[in-house]
């Protein structure tokens, strides 16, 4: 389902083009690049091609779509031409980033008709825009390998990662089941530069008496860049579900939506406190 309705045009190969820099990762677009270069014009493997010169979620249609814009406007047009198409976008695009404060994320269902960002690219590039902090939460975790990849990177070269999750039932918390976010980001365990943090129990009761849950879904570089949304760190999150989420480019706000999570953390009664890598037994 596309979102167009049967009286619509399909999309030009410039407006498939500014699409494809808008919603791919940097490193899915490079890739793609790379075999645009070495192809003199579209044939039966274009698509395979693409789609596993760097494996991704979503990537068949979009693949699909730049094949039929190509062979709708030229055919004869070479793919290296079609490279640098995309790499001048692509520059363009982050130029463009730059001067704004908010750009909108999803998962799931994607319309040809407005250029969004995918949430996995939206994540990356907030981690990897990290230098000195980087703050991540979710109320749940699983999977999301490529996320977990990123955040080692990130502490690798010297950031310092705070992960606020929530917990198991069984460990006081909120989730169903046995497991908890502890278990995506167990390889993280013996990285000085990689911190757990929980939501105490004995502080979580409202002024109605009820429960609470740690259910923020927060990605905040340093204190510049932040991914705000609906998506938990799990697969079916970032490729399944139909999520939203916004990427906020505001030092202001981000700096006080990081404090606010700093000073929970560090005040002397504060609500967070350490989460150890092992649940107790």
């Amino acid at each position: 389902m596309t979102g167009h309705s049967v009286y619509e045009s399909a999309p030009s190969l410039p407006e498939v083009l500014s699409g494809l820099v808008a919603t791919l990762p940097a490193t899915h677009l490079a890739a793609w690049i790379n075999v645009l270069r070495t192809m003199h014009a579209p044939d039966g493997r274009t698509e395979s091609r693409l789609v596993a010169a760097h494996p991704g979620v979503g990537l068949g249609p979009r693949a699909d779509l730049l094949l039929s814009a190509w062979r709708s406007t030229d055919p004869q047009l070479p793919g290296c031409a079609l490279a640098l198409a995309l790499e001048a976008a692509g520059n363009r695009y982050e130029q463009d980033l730059a001067t704004h404060h908010v750009e909108i994320a999803v998962s799931g269902p994607m319309s040809d008709a407005v250029s969004v960002r995918l949430t996995a690219s939206a994540a990356i590039q907030v981690i990897r825009a990290a230098n000195a902090t980087l703050l991540v939460t979710s109320y749940a975790a699983f999977g999301i390998q490529e996320i977990v990849s990123e955040i080692r990177a990130a502490a690798d070269r010297g950031v310092s990662v705070d992960l606020v999750l929530e917990t198991a039932r069984a460990s006081g918390g909120r989730l169903h089941g046995e497991g908890d976010g502890r278990t995506a980001f167990y390889e993280l365990r013996f990285h000085p530069d990689v911190r757990l943090w929980q939501w105490a129990n004995n502080e979580r009761h409202g002024p109605g008496g009820r429960y609470g849950s740690m259910h923020a879904k927060v990605i905040a570089a340093d204190r510049n860049i932040a991914l705000l949304g609906s998506a938990n760190l799990t697969d079916n999150a970032y490729s399944d579900n139909l999520e939203v989420g916004a990427v906020i480019r505001d030092p202001s706000a981000v700096t006080s939506l990081v404090d606010h999570f700093i000073n929970l953390m560090h005040s002397t009664d504060g609500p967070l406190i350490r989460l150890p890598w092992q649940p107790a037994s």
